[in-house]
């Protein structure tokens, strides 16, 4: 008959005391010790510290490996750092000690029940909710796992609600309100079909960026968690706060230490494969031969120079590099500019309202009438409408006026390189012929090559309508070229001369010469070329 854990305990005691007795008082006999202490909050079972003064978690006793990586991480500080802050309030230790926030516990628990050291800091429990069964008698069916959804109905837009039983319990309100802003953003839910399915129903390939299940999968992220092993869409979650950030910390960088943030992948890294933002943000920069030629995802590799269709002979050498994507003047690339928080002060008497922390990822978000950033990015790029701070912090532009200036200097540039080339005046995304469309395209070119022919082959219209799709306003980059207006504007160019060249009969838009779009100045402030956008000069057909 086995026994029980505590006769076990037991057991061994009384055996400790017998061996001491016959071995006499100058022999030390070790006895083994439980590896957890009875909990101070019996009732919810929480453990919390297995020793306070060198901080080892109870949990920690055996899963040692996710212990160290925790230790490192702001979570294993996050009490002292509080009652160091000088401005801790009695309110603020429910999210920096262990109790029913973050987990599926009933209130109150843990700390919140009795304020003992034992529950200081962030530890597994907070997430992973009380052990104390587990510990007990560890078996796979009771193994406390933390849950990786923050919404309560991901699947309904604009219910913003969040679970208890998430990040959110604690990164919440006007003090840490990052769930809040997140739930806004395209990342909070999964990728729905036309037919209102969920890419992830289908198996589909799009899951690996549209659907969290997915992308861990993608990722190879084997930390088990609530929702992995539960069946039907109601479990599907979108990019949410644990695809991004390890809760355990495990993820370093180059120079060996923790990666910022708790971040999975780093995002200072100019490299799509390896960048946090880029693993997604890259899927289809440049047409593909084998399948779809149309662009998808392509922000990533635009921002270091290597999206787009490339017309024949054409010279990146002679774009300036856009500093947008140089790590000295942009270390933290996607992020610099998408990823800002700022305060929020009233507009009368300069008093807090909230802080914000860039997670609508917006690089200049609009702003309601209190200056706090909002989802919606329907407002005029004025300097009073949207928030420009993460494009003057890096310095390298003057003020908010002079932000603005080139912003719409460059994107009335951008359109009307696009309109030259294909204006898609019925928004069918589809190339017809004028006057229902206009542009070179529409107006001269009209063959059907233009809507992508299965071929191996991408012909000067196809590569045309390609970069159309990924410049234009409300296109698949989406950055009106601020990605990077150099290689935006050179390649409109570049294919604007092409097709010149390519295809009889076609005459230049007016005021266009072939001679100024390869050398003259590019960008909002003039910047010179550095030699021809083409190397050599096509010939133009007869």
């Amino acid at each position: 008959m086995l026994e029980s854990r505590p006769a076990q305990t037991a057991r061994r005691i009384l055996l400790g005391l017998g061996l001491g007795v016959l071995l006499g008082c100058t022999d030390t006999v070790e006895v083994p010790r439980e590896p957890f202490n009875p909990p101070v909050d019996a009732n919810s079972g929480f453990l919390g510290y297995f020793d306070v003064t060198t901080k080892q978690t109870t949990c920690g006793n055996c899963h040692s490996e996710k212990h160290a990586h925790w230790s490192l991480t702001k979570h294993a500080s996050a009490y002292a750092n509080l009652v160091n802050s000088n401005h801790s309030q009695s309110s603020c230790f429910t999210c920096h000690a262990v109790d029913e926030n973050g987990n599926l516990a009933a209130a109150p628990a843990g700390w919140n029940a009795h304020q003992d050291s034992t529950y200081h800091d962030v530890q597994c429990e907070s997430c992973h909710g009380p052990g104390y069964t587990h510990v007990q008698s560890p078996t796979i069916q009771n193994i406390p796992l933390a849950h990786e959804t923050v919404l309560k109905n991901p699947h309904t837009p604009g219910d913003n609600s969040f679970k208890k039983e998430s990040c959110g319990a604690c990164h919440s309100g006007s003090h840490h309100g990052f769930v809040e802003e997140w739930a806004q953003s395209g990342h909070a839910r999964p990728l729905q079909e036309e037919d209102g399915s969920y890419v992830a129903d289908h198996g589909s390939s799009c899951a690996s960026c549209h659907e969290g299940h997915g992308i861990l999968r993608a990722w190879s992220v084997v930390t088990n968690y609530a929702e992995r092993d539960s069946a039907g869409s109601d479990h599907y979650f979108g990019i949410t706060c644990g695809v991004c950030h390890d809760p355990h910390g495990t993820a370093k960088g180059s120079d060996g230490n923790p990666l910022p943030g708790q971040l999975r992948f780093p995002i200072d890294v100019p490299d799509v494969n390896i960048n946090l933002c880029m693993k997604c943000h890259q899927r289809r920069p440049e047409p593909d031969s084998s399948g779809s030629k149309g662009p998808h995802s392509p922000q990533g590799p635009l921002l270091l120079g290597d999206a787009g269709y490339k017309p024949a002979g054409f010279n990146p050498d002679a774009l300036a590099p856009t500093t947008h994507g140089l790590s000295t003047s942009n270390p933290r690339l996607c992020a610099g500019c998408h990823v800002n928080g700022f305060t929020v002060t009233d507009k009368l008497t300069g008093a807090f309202t909230l802080q914000t922390h860039g997670h609508l990822f917006r690089p200049n978000p609009c702003l309601d009438a209190s200056g706090k950033p909002v989802a919606d990015n329907s407002c005029p790029h004025t300097t009073t409408a949207r928030y420009w701070g993460a494009c003057t912090a890096s310095g390298c532009h003057g003020g908010t006026a002079q932000v603005v200036n080139a912003f719409v200097k460059d994107s009335a540039t951008l359109d009307t390189l696009v309109k030259e080339i294909w204006d898609d005046k019925n928004k069918n995304d589809q190339i017809d012929a004028a006057p229902t469309d206009g542009g070179l395209l529409a107006d001269k070119v009209h063959v059907p090559d233009t809507n992508y022919t299965n071929n191996a082959i991408t012909t000067p219209a196809e590569g045309a309508a390609f970069n159309v799709r990924m410049l234009r306003v409300g296109g698949k980059d989406g950055s009106y070229g601020v990605h990077n207006p150099f290689l935006s504007q050179g390649l409109l160019r570049a294919n604007i001369a092409e097709l010149l060249a390519a295809y009889p009969g076609v005459t230049p838009p007016p005021g266009v010469s072939i001679a100024s779009l390869l050398t003259a100045p590019i960008g909002a402030n003039g910047t010179p070329l550095r030699g021809p956008l083409i190397k050599t000069p096509p010939a133009r057909s007869r």
